[in-house]
């Protein structure tokens, strides 16, 4: 394991391919994209092999524009699980827990 817990900015591409009629007059960047981001930025800081986790709850409370800056905040919880909160200008736009299988 790597560092207990932590926080990564990154920005959603304004020109996404999965963003392009998602939808007229007000683009929103799909879960699916956001859980691709979320699981790809996980699996690099924390060195796990996501094979090895399942997603036990993921919600998306918020939506989020194509191009927004957003910060992804993660820690280690009980029994190896990780925890995940995605955030834009202080809104939760995701949030969701991997546990080992």
């Amino acid at each position: 394991m790597s560092d207990a817990a932590g926080t990564i900015g990154f920005r959603i591409a304004e020109d996404h391919p999965a963003c392009g009629g998602h939808f007229p007059g007000f683009p929103v960047v799909p879960g699916a994209v956001l859980l691709d981001e979320i699981l790809g930025r996980l699996e690099s800081a924390l060195a796990i092999d996501l094979c090895a986790c399942r997603l036990s709850a993921a919600k998306f409370p918020a939506p989020l524009a194509p191009g927004s800056e957003v910060s992804l905040e993660y820690r280690w919880a009980e029994r190896g699980a990780v925890r995940f909160s995605l955030a834009s200008n202080g809104r939760t736009v995701a949030s969701g827990t991997l546990i080992p299988r």
